[in-house]
């Protein structure tokens, strides 16, 4: 989501510093994030609820600890698929270093963090999740504050109306999908693609519908 949506919106904000034009940039730069964030949302969400279908996708049966760092890290899907469109609007601006001083703070983060929560805590592979969920929903935040110092104005009134909107429509589609995961659960004999897929097709049409209608 991320990759493919910024990088196609890449040329045209280089374009508008280009020409001086950083009233547009901003402009561009919002609504392709307003974008990735609307569809990223509910994805993230879906994935969690459904995380047990996706791991039986992979291993017949499913597997607890596998679905368990899935849902650990759900919230990544959001965080990484802004985190391309953050960095790439400072790659605009002619600047590199920025984003990479960053990511190396983040890794070290992510590292000190790993290795506390799976020595220290004892959370073993979860805490490899939570670290890098942390770090990522870190990473994001950082970079946004010093875009919105260098651009005034960039998360104006009426994007994060439109955040809350969408944020909204996903708390209200995570309620459909939560029934719906209930209605349509994973029974011991689902252990094959094609016992678990109709299911999880019906659940993703339901939620999306719902967050398309709201």
């Amino acid at each position: 989501i991320g990759v493919a949506i910024s990088t196609a919106a890449f040329p045209k904000m280089t374009e508008r510093l280009s020409q001086g034009r950083t009233d547009l940039f901003k402009e561009d730069l919002r609504t392709t994030l307003r974008i990735i964030i609307w569809l990223s949302l509910p994805v993230a969400t879906i994935t969690w609820f459904t995380r047990g279908y996706l791991v039986n996708f992979i291993k017949n049966g499913g597997d607890a600890l596998m679905a368990g760092l899935l849902g650990a890290l759900a919230t990544v899907i959001f965080f990484r698929s802004v985190y391309h469109i953050a960095a790439r609007s400072f790659y605009a601006q002619q600047d590199t270093k920025t984003p990479l001083y960053v990511s190396l703070f983040a890794i070290t983060l992510n590292i000190v963090l790993a290795i506390l929560f799976t020595q220290r805590f004892g959370m073993g592979p979860y805490g490899l999740a939570y670290a890098q969920a942390i770090v990522a929903c870190l990473e994001v935040f950082i970079l946004f504050v010093i875009l919105g110092h260098r651009l005034p104005g960039l998360l104006n009134k009426v994007f994060m109306h439109a955040i809350l909107r969408m944020t909204s429509a996903t708390g209200l589609m995570a309620i459909v999908t939560y029934v719906s995961v209930l209605i349509f659960q994973l029974q011991s004999s689902d252990e094959s693609f094609l016992a678990t897929f109709p299911k999880f097709t019906i659940i993703v049409a339901i939620s999306f519908g719902t967050y398309l209608g709201i």
